[in-house]
C-alpha cells in the first residue's frame, strides 16, 4: 500500500537523519497503558519489542509498485512450519508487508493460540493487505478473527497497535502506532508512527496529523493485537 508523500508541515522527519546515534534510544518514547483484558493476552509489548529490532533507513529498502502483489517483508515467514510470506532484499519491502512481519513475529513471541492454522494466517495477510478490497487492513484481518480488538477512537489509541491510516489524497498506509501528536493547548492532531515508507527509503517513524490537506490524513483505524489465552 503506497505511503504518500507528507508536506514538510505535515511531516517531521523521523528520528533517522535528525539525531545522532545515542539519541535514538527507545527509551524516550511512551511504554503503553493497558487495561486488563480478561482471556486476552496484549501483544502490544511484544510488538515494540520486535520493531526495535530492525535497522532504520535503506538497509531494507521500500518498494511499492501500484498493481504488484509482493510479500513486503524482510524474510521468508513461516508458521508452524509452512510458510506463509516470501522476502527478498531485490523485490523491497512495503508497509503492508513490514507490519505484517511485525505482527507475526510478535503473536510468535507471546504465543499463537493452538488453534491458528497457517493457512489462517495467510487468509490474514490478504486482508492486512488490502488485496480483497476492503479499507481497514489489519484492523479487520485481526478484529474479524479474535486476534484484535478495534480502536477507533485516536485518543484509545497505545503504543503498538496497529493503525490502518488514510489520506485525503486516497492514498493508504499501515503503521505501528507510537505515540500522541498534541496541540499547545494538549488536545490530539495526530500521531507519530513506525513504519515502512518512502520518505525514509525503508524503516523510519514519521508524524501526520488531520487536516485538509491532500497530505493530511483523512481517517485513523486502529487495532490491539492480542492472542485469546486457552
Amino acid at each position: 500500500m503506497g505511503s504518500g508523500r507528507l508536506s514538510r508541515r505535515s511531516m517531521v522527519v523521523g528520528l533517522v537523519g535528525m539525531l545522532p546515534g545515542a539519541a535514538l534510544a527507545w527509551s524516550g518514547w511512551p511504554a503503553p497503558e493497558l487495561s486488563p483484558m480478561p482471556g486476552l493476552r496484549p501483544l502490544n509489548h511484544h510488538v515494540l519489542d520486535v520493531v526495535r529490532t530492525y535497522p532504520f533507513g535503506s538497509t531494507h529498502p521500500y518498494v511499492w509498485v501500484p498493481g504488484t502483489h509482493t510479500d513486503g517483508t524482510t524474510r521468508d515467514l513461516f508458521f508452524r512450519g509452512a510458510q506463509v510470506a516470501e522476502g527478498s532484499s531485490d523485490v523491497g519491502i512495503h508497509c503492508s508487508g513490514i507490519t505484517f512481519e511485525v505482527w507475526l513475529r510478535a503473536l510468535e513471541r507471546a504465543g499463537a493460540p493452538a488453534w491458528l492454522s497457517p493457512a489462517t494466517v495467510l487468509s490474514i495477510k490478504e486482508t492486512w493487505y488490502v488485496r480483497d478490497g476492503g479499507r481497514l487492513g489489519p484492523v479487520e484481518a485481526l478484529s474479524s478473527r479474535r486476534l484484535g480488538l478495534r480502536r477507533d477512537r485516536l485518543e484509545d489509541l497505545q503504543p503498538g497497535d496497529l493503525v490502518q491510516l488514510w489520506r485525503n489524497s486516497g492514498r493508504g498506509h499501515t503503521a505501528v502506532f507510537l505515540k500522541h501528536r498534541k496541540r499547545r493547548d494538549g488536545s490530539i492532531r495526530g500521531l507519530a508512527f513506525w513504519s515502512a515508507q518512502s520518505s525514509s527509503a525503508g524503516i523510519g517513524i514519521r508524524y501526520a496529523s488531520m487536516g485538509t490537506g491532500a497530505d493530511h490524513l483523512a481517517t485513523i483505524h486502529g487495532v490491539r493485537p492480542v492472542s485469546p489465552i486457552a
